[in-house]
């Protein structure tokens, strides 16, 4: 087959500016070229990347773009021509894989072969302008649900197939002893629920003896910076401020963009916390995947997504943000388990074994099958 991997307009590949979505769809590019499929990668273009060039067997085509505003508006202006240019340089194709908003719209038919739409975020009822696609993947089940409500008639063309996980985050670590260390990774921004960590870290205080309390330290991993999908200076403060105001031990360490490091960072902590209160805007975010095949215990918030790979209490703990105080949940179960000593490495252990269903083997057979269902080539799985 010949595939086509379209990356939105803000993020290059590789993917040095970060992008959990972009390192996916690089990770299944060598899946696919492994299985002997040609594969073709268009991002934007980006410093001193060549517009044309093969990388380990597969073609990058970089097209003209700029980067993230903060305005929704001249974000969609810039989708728009970023995805017309794309229309006009693209390889032919037999699969054309996207998640640009636009893209689907303008591709053409004849250059694009069957056109696969990537939903990786919650759909806010734009599922109208996909009529064209041929696929709807929904990384979630709650996504799935949601485009089949939003958009009953395109309920068949949806097929649930989530992110991989890349094989760097799955590798042995039970020599590296955990720090006693809460550890978020993601974007700096307010729909993360950032703010509920520091609080309820404060909190663990008045929860937990000062004996079993000692040593333990809060760990923020993300980019801030607005181009980067972050909420900017001023939140950054804001947060530092308020870390400084509830004395917690708290270290604010920036974007890390590169795989090991960040798999490094994993490990190194024992609990994951990830308290998005983004109820339209997560589909499956991978970095609690990545902590779970990393052995982290991990804690998140009641949303929809979250369900595909948390049973609370079993793989993971969930809190409720919806609550009337929902830092407090978070502490209650932030304190359950630093003081209960069975369920920090129990849950840890039930997750990394859920995870691997998200390894890179496993998604891209089932994204093969799918390209081949399509192309009517064999059965859907």
């Amino acid at each position: 087959m010949r595939i086509n991997i379209v990356i939105g307009p803000f993020y290059p590949i590789p993917p040095v500016l970060g992008g959990a979505v972009e390192k996916v769809h690089l990770l299944l590019a060598g899946a696919y070229r492994d299985a002997g499929h040609q594969v073709t990668i268009v991002s934007r273009r980006f410093a001193d990347f060549a517009d044309d060039e093969v990388v380990d067997g597969i073609r990058h085509l970089r097209i003209a773009s700029s980067d993230r505003s903060s305005s929704l508006s001249i974000n969609l202006v810039l989708d728009l021509l970023y995805s017309r240019r794309v229309a006009r340089a693209m390889p032919p194709g037999d699969i054309t894989i996207t998640n640009g908003f636009f893209l689907p719209l303008v591709l053409p038919r004849a250059r694009a072969g069957k056109i696969y739409v990537q939903i990786g975020r919650y759909p806010k009822r734009q599922m109208a302008l996909y009529f064209r696609a041929d696929r709807l993947q929904a990384v979630s089940k709650a996504v799935g649900r949601a485009v089949a409500h939003q958009a009953p008639w395109l309920a068949p063309k949806v097929r649930v197939i989530g992110y991989a996980i890349p094989g760097v985050f799955f590798a042995d670590n039970a020599d590296v002893p955990r720090q006693r260390v809460v550890l978020y990774v993601g974007r700096i921004a307010r729909e993360k629920g950032i703010e509920l960590v520091l609080s309820a870290f404060a909190m663990l205080r008045g929860r937990l003896p000062a004996d079993m309390l000692a040593g333990w330290t809060l760990r923020i991993v993300g980019p801030h910076r607005i181009e980067q999908g972050g909420d900017g200076e001023e939140y950054l403060a804001e947060l530092q401020t308020l870390a400084a105001e509830c004395a917690v031990a708290c270290e604010f360490a920036g974007p890390i963009f590169d795989q090991p490091a960040l798999a490094a960072a994993y490990r190194r902590a024992a609990i994951f916390v990830y308290p998005s209160l983004a109820e339209t805007g997560e589909a499956l975010p991978v970095a609690p995947l990545e902590a779970m095949a990393s052995g982290c215990a991990i804690v998140v918030s009641g949303l929809q997504c979250f369900a595909d790979y948390i049973e609370d209490g079993v793989t993971g703990l969930t809190f409720d943000h919806r609550s009337d105080d929902p830092a407090a949940d978070l502490a209650a179960k932030l304190a359950r388990l630093i003081a209960e000593p069975d369920l920090l490495p129990r849950t840890a252990a039930n997750g990394r074994r859920v995870a691997e269903n998200f390894g890179v083997a496993p998604i891209a057979a089932r994204m093969i099958d799918d390209f081949h269902s399509l192309l009517g080539e064999r059965p859907a799985p």
